[in-house]
């Protein structure tokens, strides 16, 4: 291998890498959208509750979903269209985010509306996936941080089986803070004071 090709590789290297970079920060970027929306839908159910609107409650989880797929729809296409090319990370997000998105419409919404289990468990399954995307996530792109997050969600998912039911989807409110806010906070931060040091060379 000659000097030039070596140059070349590692040139490569290095665009790869701020191609992984670029795209861990945005998924920071959703990680705090989808902890806001999650707590406000989570809101939106306490306060239709407490006013004893039952038969709404359906309807604020489902706007809910279809407001914040379309969101991250959007925001996938736009940052498609930015960047040519995906780095295996990127890839194999992309095929966890789906699947547990499938897993999420299947324990929170198909199988209660089947009978499968009370509504009172899907506080507990939606932790249960959640922990599972955050662990497999934080592998994909070396972040211990998000490993141990998912292993937060874990033990919440257990801990809320020990709580009334009708306050296990409160409990998730603080799970989501853990797993989804603080690690997406610390992404964009992380990613403004690289474009900082970068601006700065």
């Amino acid at each position: 291998m000659d000097e030039q090709q070596a140059r070349e590789e590692i040139r490569l290297i290095k665009a790869m890498l701020e191609r992984t970079k670029k795209a861990t920060a945005e998924s920071g970027t959703l990680f705090i959208f989808w902890g806001i929306w999650v707590i406000v839908a989570i809101a939106g159910m306490y306060i239709l509750a407490y006013f004893e609107k039952y038969d709404l409650i359906w309807l604020n989880w489902i706007a809910f979903a279809v407001i914040g797929w379309a969101y991250s729809v959007i925001f996938g296409i736009r940052r498609g269209r930015v960047q040519k090319t995906r780095t295996y990370a990127q890839s194999a997000t992309g095929y966890l985010v789906l699947a547990c998105s499938v897993g999420f419409a299947l324990v929170g919404y198909v199988f209660p509306a089947l009978g499968v289990y009370s509504y009172s468990a899907i506080g507990i399954l939606i932790a249960l996936v959640t922990g599972i995307l955050l662990f497999v996530m934080g592998g994909l792109f070396e972040w211990r941080l998000l490993v141990w997050m998912g292993v937060v969600l874990w033990l919440g998912a257990v801990g809320m089986i020990f709580v009334a039911p009708d306050y296990r989807s409160l409990c998730l409110v603080p799970l989501i803070i853990i797993g989804y806010l603080v690690p997406g906070f610390i992404l964009r931060a992380k990613y403004a004071r690289e474009q900082k040091e970068q601006d700065a060379e």
